[in-house]
């Protein structure tokens, strides 16, 4: 086990409950922690990241002013900026199932159930020194495996992220080389994200298009519709200045035909509905075979 220092390592500690944070916070400088930013709510986190990178964000999950869980998810999937990879622990005093579920699936690394000791606090942090689960990249999330035996993500890679406070307390890596082992994971992390939502792409035209040739419009289908809409713009996003950047053209046309047929309601046309098939199926064979030859050539078929 590498001996830890936590003299470099920044915490963001953030808790509307004043006398309850200061609790944290003799905790953390308990520790041996020194650099502690506090704060209350969600626009301190935000002003927190502008400042400078935490290594560790610890904070409770109700806040006055944001979604703590929809904050987690959208730092794993890099909509904000900052370091995606940074270990993230949640707090409450009341851990509910439904609770419990938003926090696993926004990519926080754990759950801690307030009121907790000192010595639970150094167990959860330094086995995110020591042992941090590896990150997985599915259509619908990223951040540490929830896997438990064979579940969904069982066929999935794992990744070993890079940890700043890992390399900040066991002093293993130059800090100038953190920055660049971030940015290349986050160039990996885009990729996979990439060729996991050509396979969802078909996916959700396998459910939506026969539906729609039925008629048989439910809230399933129009949750599909809305999903299609969502992956296609991410797509669209996440594909510039990558090797996948040939079929951007079709993920144009995917995103209008998918905006058309959520904004048509229960009435798409027949033209939209026809092209949704054949235009995901050209998207996930442009990621698999990685040529822009064939992407072209669907390209310009469906818009004859």
């Amino acid at each position: 086990m590498s001996r830890v220092n936590f003299d470099k390592v920044e915490v963001l500690l953030i808790d509307p409950d004043t006398i309850y944070r200061q609790a944290m916070f003799s905790m953390l400088r308990g520790l041996g922690i020194r650099n502690i930013r506090q704060g209350a709510s969600m626009i301190e986190i935000k002003q927190a990241f502008l400042v400078s990178k935490p290594d560790l964000l610890i904070s409770e999950t109700t806040l006055p002013d944001g979604n703590f869980c929809n904050f987690v998810y959208g730092l794993r999937h890099h909509n904000i900026d900052g370091n995606p990879f940074m270990p993230v622990l949640a707090l409450t005093a009341d851990p509910t199932g439904d609770l419990v579920k938003k926090v696993i699936d926004s990519g926080s690394d754990d759950l801690l159930t307030k009121p907790l000791s000192a010595s639970q606090l150094s167990d959860r942090i330094n086995g995110l020194v020591q042992s941090r689960k590896p990150f997985v990249v599915t259509s619908d999330y990223i951040g540490p495996t929830r896997r438990k035996g064979t579940d969904r993500e069982s066929n999935v890679p794992l990744l070993d992220v890079p940890n700043t406070l890992r390399e900040k307390a066991t002093n293993q890596r130059p800090d100038s080389d953190l920055q660049n082992a971030i940015d290349e994971a986050i160039a990996l992390v885009n990729l996979q994200k990439l060729e996991r939502y050509g396979v969802q792409i078909v996916y959700l035209a396998d459910h939506i298009v026969p539906a729609l040739l039925m008629g048989q419009i439910d809230d399933e289908v129009r949750g599909h519709i809305v999903r299609l809409n969502y992956v296609a713009g991410d797509t669209s996003r996440r594909m510039k200045g990558t090797k996948y950047d040939h079929i951007s053209d079709l993920c144009q046309t995917l995103i209008k035909v998918a905006k058309d047929i959520h904004e048509a309601g229960d009435d798409p046309s027949m033209r939209d509905i026809r092209l949704l098939k054949p235009l995901s199926t050209a998207i996930q064979v442009g990621f698999e075979t990685g040529t822009a030859a064939t992407a072209r050539e669907i390209v310009a078929s469906l818009n004859d």
